[in-house]
């Protein structure tokens, strides 16, 4: 909430409720009310999603400062996904009913959450662009650095079967690409979960030459 002033940060902070995970915990699940918004302070949680044959599809990985859930807080509906901790996490969950006593105080704090939601959903748009690539190389490429743009840096923490679920890949086709940026200079490659970009620029050539 970035756009809300440190008073009101401070009076959802002090509203919300604070857990502590451990990796594969089930935060919430696909049907669970869609009643509150989770703040995340330390380790990734993934978004995902099952098919009737039972495939799982990751839609998302959010990890420290991410905000998710207000796209759907007033709109009565249910949660469409599950949110599985990749991690140790810690998180807060604030509800639907301290925001909405915010906004009666203050109408203008209703403004400026649907200005940061606009800035979200162009990230949902970037994810979209990646996803409609056909080209394996190009399809990564640009998974990574979307990932790298969300932690901030130049190190990813993520094993090859959750970059398989995200991008609609088999994750053997994921190894020998990723083996492939390795040849070129591109990443390094560091155990099972650690992806360092060496080329962004390189990655980035990849990725909108398959555009």
């Amino acid at each position: 909430f970035q756009s809300l002033s440190a008073e009101e940060q401070r009076q959802l902070v002090q509203a919300a409720g604070h857990r502590h995970v451990t990796a594969g915990t089930m935060v919430f699940r696909e049907g669970d009310p869609a009643d509150r918004i989770l703040v995340i302070h330390r380790g990734k949680v993934k978004l995902n999603h099952y098919s009737a044959e039972g495939k799982e599809y990751v839609l998302d990985i959010i990890g420290p400062g991410d905000i998710y859930g207000e796209q759907r807080l007033f709109s009565g509906q249910r949660q469409q996904v599950n949110a599985i901790a990749l991690e140790a996490a810690s998180f807060c969950e604030i509800h639907k009913r301290d925001i909405e006593a915010l906004i009666m105080k203050d109408p203008t704090v209703g403004i400026r959450m649907l200005e940061e939601l606009g800035a979200k959903y162009s990230r949902v748009s970037r994810l979209h662009e990646i996803l409609s690539l056909n080209e394996a190389k190009g399809r990564l490429a640009g998974f990574l650095l979307h990932l790298s743009g969300e932690a901030g840096g130049k190190v990813i923490r993520i094993d090859r079967e959750t970059i398989s679920a995200s991008i609609n890949l088999r994750a053997e086709t994921i190894s020998r690409k990723l083996k492939e940026l390795e040849r070129e200079g591109m990443v390094a490659l560091e155990g099972h979960r650690v992806i360092r970009l060496l080329d962004a620029d390189g990655l980035r050539a990849v990725f909108e030459a398959s555009a």
